[in-house]
């Protein structure tokens, strides 16, 4: 407990990330220890399962405890990994690029809300010291080890509830250039669940759809798959082309594509085989970036 340590972590509506970790968004509250799941926070003699469902988008992130409960999720997960069981932390986050400074402050003292974490995860025993809360640009934290960016670049992050976008010049962020909009898979896979479902009379579940969006339908022709691929290419063509109104030229502009988007656009457009677009594949990208830049800030 006498060293601190730093643990990024990557707020997604669809995902949890930390550098090592990965887990589904979604907390239900139970007043009992549940019956069957075993991976459940306890906090304050409540219990949260975690990981069932994603959590619907909400814009601020703040406006519930859900995050707060997602979080000690994510440090325990993360701690496990690194063989810790009570630490010192600089927890490392990030927000979409354009609601930083409308939300930096508050996302900050959200997460800071209590500094003496005592909780179990998966039925063990974790004390978090939270030393301070850093908040950077989500997105650009993804690409801060790609090297040298010259000439006119494009970042989108696309995840299920925003589409992150920031032009980059002779390696320099433009201000002016920074757009969050809200076009995240979330609404793709809303399309395909409300077309499906009509044609079938029930309720299709995401973790039935999600492979065929991440992987792209593989050669399969029945109809599911044919209709999946039909919304999944209009939604990426979409995307395309708010990129374009957004400053993307194809040829001249490259493209660096993260985020749960980039399987569409890798699966449902013929960007993959562009020399100047690069597909940043590691989800856990974001929250590397976080812990790298919050090493690199000075500190008194």
């Amino acid at each position: 407990m006498n060293k601190k340590i730093i643990i990024g972590v990557d707020h997604g509506y669809g995902n949890m990330k930390t550098a090592h970790r990965v887990f589904q968004t979604g907390v239900e509250a139970m007043e009992e220890e549940p019956i069957v799941s075993t991976n459940f926070v306890k906090y304050k003699e409540k219990y949260y399962v975690i990981g069932e469902s994603h959590l619907v988008y909400q814009g601020n992130k703040t406006e519930s405890e859900d995050f707060r409960i997602l979080t000690l999720a994510a440090l325990a997960e993360e701690m496990k990994f690194r063989g810790l069981r009570e630490a010192n932390v600089i927890l490392a986050v990030g927000l979409p690029l354009a609601w930083m400074k409308s939300q930096g402050a508050d996302f900050r003292n959200y997460l800071m809300k209590e500094q003496e974490l005592h909780f179990e995860f998966r039925r063990e025993r974790y004390h978090v010291h939270l030393c301070s809360v850093d908040v950077f640009p989500q997105g650009f934290a993804a690409i801060v080890n790609v090297g040298a960016m010259q000439g006119m670049n494009m970042l989108a992050d696309i995840g299920n509830g925003t589409m992150n976008v920031m032009q980059i010049v002779d390696n320099k962020p433009l201000e002016k250039s920074l757009v969050t909009d809200k076009f995240g898979v979330g609404i793709c896979m809303k399309e395909i669940q409300k077309e499906l479902s009509k044609e079938r009379g029930e309720e299709i579940p995401e973790m039935l759809i999600e492979p065929l969006l991440r992987n792209g339908i593989q050669g399969r022709k029945d109809d599911t798959a044919r209709k999946i691929a039909r919304i999944a290419g209009k939604y990426a063509a979409d995307i395309m082309k708010r990129l374009i109104d957004y400053g993307y030229k194809e040829g001249l502009v490259h493209l660096y594509v993260i985020g749960g988007g980039a399987c569409l656009l890798k699966n449902y457009t013929d960007l993959i085989d562009k020399p100047e677009v690069t597909f940043i594949s590691d989800i856990c990208a974001n929250a590397k970036g976080y812990e790298y830049l919050a090493e690199k800030k000075p500190r008194r």
